[in-house]
């Protein structure tokens, strides 16, 4: 099949991620592949375009600064005119409406997949632009997904949210996949124990939470490794607000190229995180053996339970399963990796990548 793969940029995020993983699997099988980037890579994030060369056919890049742009409308027609793809498969809303427009004008009209990767009206929660979003945008993207051939949500809880816009709306729930590492053990002598975080650096994410207990635990031997971008603003407001420049053992690693050097740096993963479309690093956490902690709402606890990791209510509840899981890794090796191997086992078994592409070859057969 001759594939076409439009997203709004090729920066190091979780779509662009799993669309990596996805075009590495399609050209195994043998697949005809092609990726169009519509807007620019962010500044601060290392860009995919280079993995992505090696893999497909060819790379576009439109670079439109804006969504209401028509010469960026006008080079998505020509390239699809031009080469007449089999399937057209759309990530991100930006990229959703652009190809939206241009198919109407298409006479060759392609088999359209829609990938929603996350609940995107609450990543601006309590900014009037999110109540914008809610009122007048989600109703037409509604509308333009339902136009698509398939739709495809990355969990079963951006699945709920979006039946909460249309009960009508049809779609198919496909987890993004995740190769486990080897199996490791929790290692021994670990009297310093490092904790780390990995996302987005705003209030959603949590990290303000996660500020306050380590600097309540106030433990020498502990040290927080936080990797991840944010706005200038908000790192400068907590910053100031919890005198971290005083901190020598918080350090901030600002975006992480290398998540596998990363993790082999800690011992501990946590993510506060309030809302997910399916928090893609606990995932990420798990595969390379770290005992993980996060909060208890969906969808990190259909990934996360007792017999693999550690779930949170509130603050309270935070501070006795971080100190928990740091007494099990100190002193209760046997628990710790039966933790471990149960997170590899589930990894194999749920998020497996034979599995859940299959699934997704089967929809752009027959969906």
């Amino acid at each position: 099949m001759k594939i076409c793969h439009v997203i709004n940029s090729l920066s190091g995020g979780g779509a662009e991620t799993h669309l990596l993983d996805l075009v590495k699997a399609q050209r195994n099988e043998g697949h005809e592949l092609y990726v169009i980037s519509t807007g620019p890579d962010k500044t601060n994030m290392t860009s995919l375009e280079s993995q992505f060369k090696e893999i497909v056919n060819k790379v576009y890049r439109l670079n439109a600064p804006r969504l209401f742009n028509l010469i960026s409308y006008r080079a998505l027609f020509n390239i699809q005119k031009k080469m007449a793809f089999d399937i057209v498969h759309t990530h991100q809303p930006r990229s959703d409406t652009m190809f939206y427009a241009v198919k109407t004008f298409l006479r060759h009209k392609p088999k359209w997949i829609v990938s929603i990767h996350g609940k995107y009206d609450t990543y601006l929660e309590g900014k009037l632009s999110s109540n914008l979003l809610k009122k007048f945008l989600m109703p037409l993207l509604v509308f333009i997904w339902s136009k698509s051939n398939h739709i495809i949500c990355i969990s079963s809880e951006v699945g709920t949210w979006l039946s909460n816009y249309s009960a009508r709306i049809k779609f198919s729930v496909v987890n993004y996949w995740i190769e486990p590492s080897v199996f490791k053990e929790i290692e021994d002598n670990t009297n310093k124990i490092n904790i780390g975080f990995l996302g987005r650096i705003n209030t959603n994410k949590g990290i303000e939470d996660l500020l306050k207990l380590f600097l309540d635990l106030d433990n020498d031997n502990l040290q927080l490794l936080i990797g991840g971008i944010g706005k200038k603003s908000y790192l400068d407001k907590i910053n100031d607000k919890y005198k971290l420049d005083k901190k020598s053992n918080i350090q901030f690693l600002n975006y992480v190229d290398n998540k596998k050097e990363f993790f082999s740096k800690i011992h501990l993963f946590v993510f506060p995180s309030y809302s997910e479309g399916l928090g893609l690093v606990l995932l990420e956490a798990m595969s390379n053996s770290k005992i993980c902690i996060t909060r208890n709402v969906s969808p990190m606890n259909t990934i996360l339970n007792s017999e693999i990791g550690f779930l949170f209510d509130n603050q309270t509840d935070f501070k006795e399963k971080i100190e928990s899981a740091i007494h099990l890794i100190k002193n209760d090796k046997t628990t710790a990796d039966k933790k471990l191997l149960n997170q590899y086992n589930l990894l194999n078994e749920k998020y497996c990548k034979e599995v859940l592409f299959k699934k997704i070859e089967s929809i752009y057969l027959n969906g």
